[in-house]
């Protein structure tokens, strides 16, 4: 009696061990709050704005990769207080901060911005682009070429005199970068030599981030460059393929 005493008394604490741990790991205290809060429907009449901020995260590419809130904003998502769920949420994501806080995860593209006049100038007055000037914020997404250009000519137009160029010359860049992805998914799917696959690819990440940097001189001699060799590597491919 008192060996079976001891083993049930081992079972249920057991038992309890693991309810505890699954009630710790499923409770509402681990859900995260920002969501439940900003997508209700008492919020949507409340504070629309910030509701629909809260639906365009949720289908952006940072929300379909299961980002968090706090991941850019800071905050508490765990708790139901307001003060401290909000504690230095705007911080993070003021303008001048925006490169900072996207730099987290982008380092790249932001080793590259750092380097930019844009970026000079954003430190100085806070007069220049940041990430979200051509990305968005909430609704985060790939952009098109001709948005990049529409963006660009709001500083840089005839009327204003500041190198009006500009948004030309990106249009063109983009575009070309735009066709080097075209070959790059058809090499990656049909190209024998898998190392010449790996180094382009490593490129492409370079030219995309480089591209931040704004020296659009550079860039472009780097895009012809490089579309050069994707389509002698996409001419192989197409032979590779005719082999199988």
């Amino acid at each position: 009696m008192v060996g079976t005493a001891k083993g049930l008394i081992m079972w249920y604490s057991r038992l309890f061990f693991v309810s505890l741990l699954l009630a710790l790991v499923t409770s509402p205290a681990w859900a995260d709050k920002c969501h439940e809060c900003h997508k209700s429907r008492d919020f949507k009449v409340t504070n629309k704005k910030l509701y629909d901020y809260n639906v365009d995260f949720e289908v952006s590419v940072h929300g379909i990769a299961e980002l968090e809130c706090t991941d850019c904003h800071g905050g508490d998502a765990t708790t139901d207080n307001f003060e401290r769920a909000h504690k230095g949420v705007l911080d993070p994501v003021r303008y001048d901060k925006v490169p900072e806080t996207c730099g987290s995860c982008h380092e790249e593209q932001h080793d590259a911005f750092v380097t930019s006049d844009h970026y000079k100038l954003l430190e100085k007055d806070g007069s220049a682009p940041s990430c979200v000037t051509c990305h968005g914020s909430m609704d985060m997404d790939f952009i098109f070429a001709s948005r990049v250009k529409s963006t660009c000519q709001f500083c840089h137009n005839h009327e204003s005199e500041t190198y009006p160029e500009v948004p030309g010359q990106a249009d063109f860049i983009l575009s070309k970068i735009n066709i080097i992805k075209g070959y790059k998914s058809f090499v990656e799917a049909h190209a024998k030599d898998k190392d010449l696959v790996k180094d382009l690819a490593v490129a492409y990440d370079q030219l995309t981030a480089r591209w931040h940097s704004f020296d659009l001189d550079g860039v472009e001699a780097e895009t012809r460059e490089l579309l050069g060799e994707y389509r002698q590597a996409k001419a192989q491919a197409m032979k590779d393929r005719k082999d199988k």
